[in-house]
């Protein structure tokens, strides 16, 4: 890593978008440290859990550095298709991996550039928190739109240990993860329409929330 690189922010702040990424060698180096090489089975969780299997077309949201969109390509396989799409035009330039069928697109999650009812399964894992508040509400909208009836939803974000959470509320008198914790979504979810829904926590400190979109809207 260059000191040009070491110097770039990890993230910039956007009024409408909300935080993106701009250092992208950086932002891999900060999930390495943090998940002390486990991300590879956390990754492995999320598509098992997902659902993906071969031919399934799948969309991971916010996608950062592509690690989810290439997992999910080798669930699908290539009768399938994967799309990454990610507010940062950083991001998804150096995503473009020249595979048949992972696609990246510039947007934000509350306005994404992909047709109505176009994905079997659709992921979107430590972003929910990035999206300004006010954004929340339409980005699941957007999520039930691009999911065909029956399609799947899996929601993850970090979830530290109550003492952990206690340790940061005790020094910064507010427990910063309110947002953070996935759970926290679980009535936006349900208001969208989504049922069946189901929490489950990761041994790697990650809150999991799943759930399908009905054949029929009730």
């Amino acid at each position: 890593m260059t000191r040009n690189q070491l110097l770039t922010p990890m993230f910039v702040h956007d009024a409408d978008t909300g935080l993106v990424i701009e250092g992208l060698r950086r932002y891999n180096l900060f999930t390495a440290v943090f998940f002390l090489g486990r991300h590879r089975r956390l990754l492995a969780e999320f598509v098992a859990l997902s659902g993906a299997g071969p031919g399934w077309r799948a969309l991971d949201i916010g996608c950062g550095p592509g690690k989810l969109v290439r997992a999910l390509g080798t669930a699908v396989g290539p009768t399938g298709a994967v799309v990454g799409v990610d507010p940062s035009v950083t991001a998804v330039e150096e995503n473009r991996d020249g595979v048949a069928h992972h696609r990246y697109e510039v947007g934000p999650a509350q306005d994404l550039p992909v047709s109505d009812a176009e994905f079997d399964v659709v992921t979107c894992t430590f972003v929910m928190h990035h999206i300004p508040e006010a954004k929340r509400d339409a980005a699941i909208a957007e999520m039930w739109r691009v999911l065909r009836p029956g399609g799947r939803l899996l929601l993850a974000d970090a979830s530290p240990s109550p003492r952990i959470r206690a340790v940061f509320s005790l020094f910064l008198g507010r427990d910063p993860f309110v947002d953070v914790d996935i759970r926290h979504y679980i009535e936006r979810v349900e208001a969208a329409g989504f049922l069946d829904l189901s929490y489950s926590r990761s041994r790697d400190q990650t809150g999991i929330l799943t759930a399908v979109k009905p054949l029929v809207h009730l």
